[in-house]
C-alpha cells in the first residue's frame, strides 16, 4: 500500500483549481451539459450524442437519441426528467433517466440554441430567428411566444415564474415580467454577439459573449455594466451558484470570480478550442464541455484564505478526487497560518491523515507529522484492499474532519 505527500504552499489570498480532463470516448462536438446532482448528468452534442454519467464523470457512457440532428442544450428538473433541444425545432424530452427519449412538438423548424427551467414545469428555449417556447407542463406541450427580435437569442435564463431573460446576437438582451407575455428590450451597451445568461437573485444576474464580454447587473435588467474580462477570447456560457461565484467559459478560456465579477481569475486548462457550456453539481464540482469531446472537471473549493492578511485562517479537508476511484486516490486539506509556529503561529502538535473501513479499522497512515502552513495533498492507493465504503479522517490540534470515499474495481 503507498502514500504519497505532495508539499505546496498558497501565496496569494485566493486558490483557483486546475481542471482535469475526463473521458468521453466521443470526437463529436460537446455542446450542452446538466448536473442534476454531484454524482449525475448529462451532456449533449452533435450528430444526437448523448452522455450520461452516474459517478461524477468517472464513465461517461452513450444513450440512445434517435437522431443524428445536432443536440445543443440539456436541462434536467430532477435525477428522472430532462429536455434536450436541438437542430430543426427538435425537442426530445425523457423521464426515466434517458434510458428512452420521446420527442415533443415545437411547432418551429427554427434551430432550438438553450433550454432552462424554473422549476419541474415551467420552462422555456431560445433559438435563431427570435425563436422563444415556453412550457407549463415539464416540457410536454411547448407553445411560441413573440419576442419582437430576429436574433439569434444563445441564452436564457429563468428567474421566477414570470421574470425571464433572453440574450442573444448584436448585443441583444430581452425581458419578460408577466411569463412572456410581453418582451420587452434592455440597453446591453454593446453589439457583441451574447451568448449566455445567469441570475443569481431576482437583481443580481451576468450575461457573457464575444470579444470576453461580461456584463453585470444589480437591478434586474435595467442597467448593465460592463467587467473586466482579462481576455478578448469568446465566452459562450457563464454560470453562477451564488451572487459572487461564477465560472465562464469559451475560446482555450477558463475564468472564476468569487467577488461577484469584480476580478476574473484565468484558470489552468490543458486545451486551445471552443469550450461552450459549463455547469456545477454543487458549489464545488463543476464541468465544462467543448470541442473534440472534451470534458474538464472540477472539484476544489475556489476561496480558503482571509483576504486582509493574504493567510489561510482554517482546517479544510476537501472531498476525495477522483471519487468513486480505482485504485488510487487524491486528497486535499490546508493547514492555517497560526497552526505554524514557523510562522508566528502557536504550535498545535501533530497533523495525521487516515484512512478506515466500514467497521472503523485503521487501514493506513497517510500522513503523521507536523507540517507548515499551506495546501498539501496525499494520494491514497488501495490495490491491495476489496471494493467497498472508506472514510479518511484529519486531525489536527481540536480539528477532526471525517469524509467518506467509494473504491470501486
Amino acid at each position: 500500500m503507498k502514500s504519497i505527500l505532495i508539499f505546496s504552499f498558497i501565496l496569494t489570498c485566493q486558490v483557483f483549481p486546475q481542471w482535469i480532463q475526463q473521458t468521453s470516448n466521443s470526437s463529436e462536438v460537446l455542446l450542452g451539459i446538466s448536473m442534476c446532482s454531484s454524482t449525475s448528468g448529462y451532456i449533449v452534442g452533435t450528430n444526437g450524442l448523448i452522455l450520461a454519467t452516474t459517478n461524477q464523470g468517472l464513465l461517461w457512457s452513450q444513450k440512445t437519441s434517435g437522431t443524428t440532428n445536432f443536440l445543443r442544450d440539456v436541462y434536467f428538473t430532477d435525477s428522472l426528467k430532462g429536455t434536450i433541444v436541438g437542430e430543426s425545432g427538435l425537442i426530445l424530452r425523457t423521464t426515466n433517466a434517458g434510458e428512452n427519449w420521446t420527442q415533443q412538438t415545437s411547432n418551429t423548424t427554427e434551430h432550438l440554441v438553450h433550454i432552462h427551467f424554473f422549476d419541474s414545469l415551467k420552462g422555456i428555449s431560445t433559438g435563431q430567428a427570435g425563436v422563444i417556447l415556453k412550457t407549463t407542463n415539464g416540457g410536454i406541450n411547448w407553445l411560441s411566444q413573440l419576442s419582437n427580435t430576429t436574433e439569434e437569442l444563445s441564452g436564457c435564463f429563468m428567474v421566477d415564474s414570470n421574470i425571464a431573460y433572453a440574450v442573444g446576437f448584436n448585443g441583444t438582451i430581452i425581458k419578460t415580467m408577466n411569463a412572456g407575455q410581453q418582451w420587452v428590450q434592455q440597453v446591453s451597451g454593446t453589439t457583441s454577439n451574447l451568448r449566455s445568461v445567469s441570475f443569481s437573485d431576482n437583481n443580481i444576474g451576468y450575461v457573457v459573449g464575444y470579444n470576453g464580454v461580461i456584463l453585470k447587473t444589480t437591478n434586474g435588467g435595467t442597467t448593465w455594466s460592463l467587467q473586466t474580462s482579462g481576455t478578448t477570447n469568446n465566452l459562450f456560457a457563464v454560470c453562477f451558484t451564488s451572487a459572487e461565484i461564477g465560472a465562464a467559459v469559451g475560446t482555450s478560456k477558463i475564468l472564476r470570480t468569487i467577488d461577484g465579477g469584480e476580478t476574473w481569475i484565468t484558470q489552468s486548462v490543458a486545451f486551445t478550442g471552443d469550450l461552450y457550456d459549463v455547469d456545477f453539481g454543487n458549489p464545488e464540482l463543476g464541468w465544462t464541455v467543448g470541442q473534440q469531446g472534451k470534458i474538464f472537471f472540477t472539484n476544489t473549493p475556489v476561496n480558503v484564505t482571509n483576504e486582509q492578511n493574504d493567510q489561510i485562517t482554517t482546517f479544510t479537508l476537501n472531498q476525495n478526487y477522483p471519487n468513486p476511484f480505482n485504485p488510487t486516490t487524491n486528497i486535499k486539506f490546508t493547514i492555517p497560518q497560526t497552526f505554524d509556529p514557523l510562522q508566528g503561529g502557536a504550535r498545535g502538535g501533530l497533523v495525521t491523515l487516515k484512512v478506515y473501513n466500514i467497521l472503523g479499522k485503521e487501514i493506513a497512515t497517510l500522513v503523521n507529522e507536523e507540517l507548515p502552513a499551506g495546501e498539501h495533498e496525499a494520494t491514497f492507493d488501495a490495490s491491495n484492499l476489496p471494493s467497498g465504503i472508506y472514510f479518511y479522517q484529519l486531525k489536527a490540534s481540536k480539528f477532526v474532519q471525517t469524509n467518506k470515499m467509494v473504491y470501486l474495481k
